[in-house]
């Protein structure tokens, strides 16, 4: 199976490509850091592929396209990690509204990006499987930064309604709901409710490209926690910061 994945050279994206190849599939990973990338391919070899470029820049995620074009590469499943969890809050409460458009142009354009240019191709061949890593901050406030929950709530509303419109396409839509894990976006040591990547990674590959649900809650401790909670905004808070 041939596999898209962005930001794959860090945190959750990359665990995915190294797991993905080791089972045997194709991946090509998106991300800006041209060293890492070039590092895993030296780790993973031939199933390896990437383009360093901006997700949130649609002049290059186009240029990604026309670069696995070139070579025969057509994904079958696109997963969308790239992601970045920027403090838009500063000294004196000001919002710096810059870090916050930068925030919401990576997790949220950065993602309708490949959309706007692989689902025609989807389309065409009536199967094809897009996956955003949303995050349980999209129904909790953080006081880390608004613009990353924001993001995070956009994008999954967004393929919650993408999925209905094109489920008779067979072109699915996925959205996972992560819970904390100890990567460096959330700045978080593993717990009891923070998991490590290599766990969350591979419950992504075995049931989310497997069952192809449109909606997903990872790991079931700590986002159940996230859902239920019926604490006011500062009280839940408080109690998440004792688990960073």
């Amino acid at each position: 199976m041939k596999i898209l994945i962005t930001g794959a050279s860090s945190g959750i994206g990359r665990e995915l490509a190294k797991q993905l190849v080791k089972d045997g599939h194709a991946v090509w990973g998106v991300a800006r850091r041209e060293n890492l990338l070039n590092d895993l391919k030296k780790e993973l070899g031939d199933l390896f592929f990437y383009t360093a470029g901006d997700v949130s820049m649609e002049n290059q995620v186009l240029a990604a396209y026309q670069e696995m074009k070139r070579v025969g590469f057509l994904p079958e499943i696109i997963i969308l990690a790239a992601g970045a969890f920027l403090k838009d809050i500063g000294p004196e409460l000001k919002l710096n509204y810059e870090i916050f458009k930068k925030t919401v142009d990576i997790n949220l354009y950065g993602a309708l990006n490949f959309i706007d240019v692989f689902l025609p191709r989807f389309l065409q061949k009536h199967s094809g499987q897009f996956i955003a890593i949303s995050s349980t901050t999209a129904l909790k406030p953080s006081l880390r930064g608004i613009g990353y929950p924001a993001s995070k709530a956009a994008i999954g509303i967004a393929f919650r309604g993408l999925a209905l419109a094109y489920r008779k396409q067979n072109v699915n839509f996925s959205t996972i709901y992560l819970g904390p894990v100890a990567t460096k976006i959330w700045d978080a040591k593993k717990s009891f409710v923070v998991s490590d990547k290599e766990k969350i990674a591979s419950i992504i590959i075995k049931k989310v490209m497997k069952t192809k649900k449109s909606v997903y809650y990872i790991p079931f401790r700590s986002t159940f926690m996230s859902r239920l909670s019926i604490l006011p905004d500062r009280w839940y808070i408080a109690l998440t910061e004792l688990f960073r």
